[in-house]
């Protein structure tokens, strides 16, 4: 990834591979707030208007995917850039990769079957996370008279 930012004219500053470093260690789909958080260990005088314009830089260079959701802060993915479903907790909201779907139709499917040119797709499934519904299960035995 950074060889190929670097060839993409991209200079990779301590601070931006320092927020690279940390999209792609974290499996946790970060926000910017907490990507900022993250940076600032290292560089504590990085404002936050620092962290958007790296990410603007990442996403144009494919290098991060963005998970948008409305009514809640952005996500970001700098493991896997490239479109993939997502499952995402309605409780936690937290999200992981679905990689259990082999089968995803490509582009070329999508367009041959529509006719569409297929710039990008998005894949969230909504639900409550294994941690979220043990949480429930257990509340539930404590309030149970018995």
């Amino acid at each position: 990834m950074r060889s190929s930012l670097e060839a993409g004219g991209v200079a990779l500053t301590p601070r931006r591979s320092r927020l690279l470093e940390a999209l792609i260690t974290s499996d946790r789909h970060p926000t910017v707030g907490e990507l900022h958080r993250e940076v600032r260990r290292s560089f504590p005088r990085t404002s936050l208007a620092t962290i958007y314009n790296t990410i603007e830089l990442l996403k144009e260079a494919g290098q991060v995917l963005e998970i948008e959701f409305s009514g809640a802060a952005n996500r970001y993915d700098g493991r896997r850039p490239k479109s993939h479903p997502h499952l995402v907790c309605i409780r936690c909201e937290r999200i992981d990769d679905m990689d259990q779907l082999d089968h995803e139709p490509s582009f070329a499917d999508v367009s041959a079957a529509t006719g569409y040119e297929i710039a990008s797709h998005r894949s969230e499934y909504f639900g409550i996370c294994p941690d979220c519904s043990r949480d429930t299960e257990s509340t539930e035995r404590r309030s149970r008279p018995g």
